[in-house]
């Protein structure tokens, strides 16, 4: 890259793109895949960053102290999970020592089922029961859905991927359906064929769009350089016309500014050409209207050419 860096017009800026488009963006690609899911079906699915803090919390709660009459002072209400205590409106999970007491310690499955949902009850789960009472009382696990604040395409149940051989192909595009099997080898050539013209449609359509670019570029350059043409010629009239030194004329030229635009374009690419001047920020200052004018007269200018 240093080879390279007297050419570049922002190398900082560069290097940030970079960095965003060869480290960041992969790990989160990478990180979107193990939330998913679909991701390593039959293994056990680790605990999302919600979870982890849920889990957390909880676990630090029922060893709290609960007054006696705390029955009488709070109305607590599982089926809702609700309480009047002052302790839950300010959670950041929205639990509280009444509520997680009040039911039996939840199994292992709860931490990666339990939904923080937008409506009451926030937390529905065959677990969320009174001691002692049945959970059939309550409402079963459903599967995700975009109002309970997830977008589930699997509801976990192992028993959907049992039966008529074992594992079977999972159809994302329908919430919590699995997808047919493949069971004749002519459907898997479909699918090669379907992707393989797919694949063409996007070569031809980059193809196109190269060549877009291509012609665009050429026209920018065509006009540049009849621009520069007629810039050279008016120099050779101004140099022409100065040593008769007609008033009228001058006068005319100089103040409705004729090339004033082309003499700040020079001054702004030998102010940035300068090594020892400070860079000017990639973004102007809003108001600024001489910064956004250098930014646009040196923005992918290639210097050292």
């Amino acid at each position: 890259m240093s080879d390279t860096k007297q050419h570049q017009l922002r190398p900082r800026l560069d290097k940030l793109v970079w960095i965003l488009v060869t480290k960041v963006i992969p790990s989160y690609l990478v990180r979107a895949q193990v939330l998913d899911d679909g991701h390593r079906i039959g293994h056990s699915k680790s605990l999302s960053p919600f979870h982890k803090q849920f889990k957390a919390l909880w676990k630090a709660l029922p060893v709290l102290p609960i007054s006696i009459d705390a029955d009488k002072k709070y109305i607590t209400r599982l089926d809702k999970w609700t309480c009047t205590c002052e302790s839950l409106k300010f959670h950041s999970c929205h639990l509280c020592k009444h509520l997680v007491q009040g039911v039996p310690p939840p199994p292992p499955c709860f931490w990666t089922e339990v939904v923080s949902r937008r409506t009451v009850p926030l937390y529905r789960h065959p677990a969320l029961v009174p001691i002692g009472e049945e959970s059939s009382a309550y409402i079963e696990t459903i599967d995700g859905s975009i109002t309970d604040r997830d977008d589930h395409g699997w509801s976990g149940n192992p028993e959907m991927l049992e039966g008529e051989g074992g594992w079977r192909n999972l159809d994302f595009t329908t919430p919590s359906l699995l997808g047919k099997r493949v069971r004749s080898p002519d459907a898997g050539s479909d699918d090669t064929a379907d992707m393989e013209e797919t694949h063409h449609a996007i070569f031809l359509s980059s193809e196109a769009q190269d060549s877009d670019d291509e012609e665009e570029v050429e026209g920018y350059a065509q006009d540049l350089l009849r621009r520069a043409d007629a810039f050279q010629k008016v120099a050779e009239i101004l140099r022409a016309q100065v040593p008769h030194g007609n008033r009228l004329w001058m006068s005319s030229i100089v103040k409705r500014d004729i090339g004033q635009d082309v003499s700040l374009m020079v001054a702004d690419i030998n102010r940035h050409e300068l090594t020892a001047q400070t860079r000017d920020t990639t973004w102007p200052k809003k108001g600024d209207k001489e910064g956004q004018r250098r930014s646009q007269n040196t923005m992918g200018y290639q210097v050292g050419l």
